[in-house]
C-alpha cells in the first residue's frame, strides 16, 4: 500500500525529489483492505468501498485506486455494484487489470464494469491480446496502460521480506524499493486522474476517462509522465 501510494502522490522528500509521485500535492485517505501478507477478500473490499460512499463528501474523495486482484473467474456482483455506485456519485475509480500467470489472468472483478478505468502493465499487453487469455477476459482488456516493471517507490518500514517473492535486492535506497505488476501501473493512472481533476474540478469520471483515452491515442493506450507535463 505504501509503495502504491508513493507512485500516485509521493512527494519524493526522502530522495530529494528524485522519486516523486505523479500528483504530489493531493491528500490521501488510506483504507486498509489487505493484511500484512497482501491477502484479503471481496467482502473486505466491498466494506471499504461502501465506507467511501458514506464518507466521500466529508473527505472530498475524488479518485479511488484499486491495486488488488483475484483468481475468481466470475464477477462478484456486490463488488461490481459498489464500484458503480462510486462512479455514479462522481468518483473516478481506477482498477488494476491483473498480471499474467501463465495459465489464467488475475484481475479484479471491477474491470468488467464500464464504471471504472482498468489499467494494465504495458509490459504485459501482448499477453492480454493473446489466444492464451480466455474469451471472457479478452473482451475486457485494459482501458489504459502504464509502465509496471521495476517501478521505484516508497518502501514501507513494515515491509516483510520473509514473505514469498520479496527480496532485499530490490531495495534501491534506504527508503525506496523496486516492484512490478499492474498494481504499480494503476496508481500512475490514478495520479494522472487527480492531476486532471486539479485542472477540471467539475469533471465527471466519464469525462476524466475520455481525456485520458484521448491523451494516449498516439501511443496505443500507453500513459507516460511526459504526457502529463505538457
Amino acid at each position: 500500500m505504501t509503495h502504491v501510494t508513493g507512485i500516485a502522490c509521493g512527494n519524493g522528500s526522502l530522495s530529494q525529489g528524485v522519486y516523486c509521485g505523479i500528483a504530489p500535492h493531493v491528500n490521501i485517505v488510506s483504507i486498509k483492505i489487505l493484511d500484512r501478507g497482501g491477502q484479503g477478500n471481496s467482502a473486505q473490499a466491498v466494506r471499504a468501498l461502501r465506507w467511501i460512499m458514506d464518507n466521500f463528501r466529508k473527505y472530498n474523495i475524488r479518485v479511488v485506486n484499486l491495486s488488488i486482484g483475484t483468481n475468481d473467474r466470475k464477477v462478484n456482483l456486490p463488488l461490481k455494484e459498489a464500484v458503480e455506485q462510486l462512479w455514479q456519485a462522481g468518483i473516478v475509480v481506477v482498477a488494476a487489470a491483473g498480471n499474467p500467470d501463465g495459465h489464467s489472468g488475475h484481475r479484479p472483478p471491477p474491470a468488467v464494469s464500464s464504471g471504472v478505468i482498468s489499467v494494465g502493465a504495458w509490459e504485459d499487453r501482448q499477453y492480454f491480446q493473446s489466444a492464451s487469455f480466455s474469451r471472457f477476459t479478452r473482451e475486457e482488456s485494459p482501458d489504459l496502460w502504464a509502465m509496471g516493471d521495476d517501478i521505484i517507490s516508497v518502501l514501507s518500514p513494515d515491509y516483510d521480506f520473509t514473505l514469498p517473492n520479496r527480496s532485499r535486492r530490490n531495495v534501491v535506497h534506504p527508503h525506496y524499493i523496486r516492484m512490478s505488476g499492474a498494481s504499480m501501473a494503476t496508481p500512475f493512472v490514478s495520479g494522472a486522474a487527480a492531476r486532471l481533476l486539479e485542472r477540471h474540478p467539475r469533471a465527471h469520471p466519464r469525462e476524466i476517462k475520455k481525456m485520458l483515452l484521448q491523451l494516449t491515442l498516439p501511443t496505443e493506450g500507453l500513459l507516460t509522465r511526459e504526457m502529463l507535463l505538457t
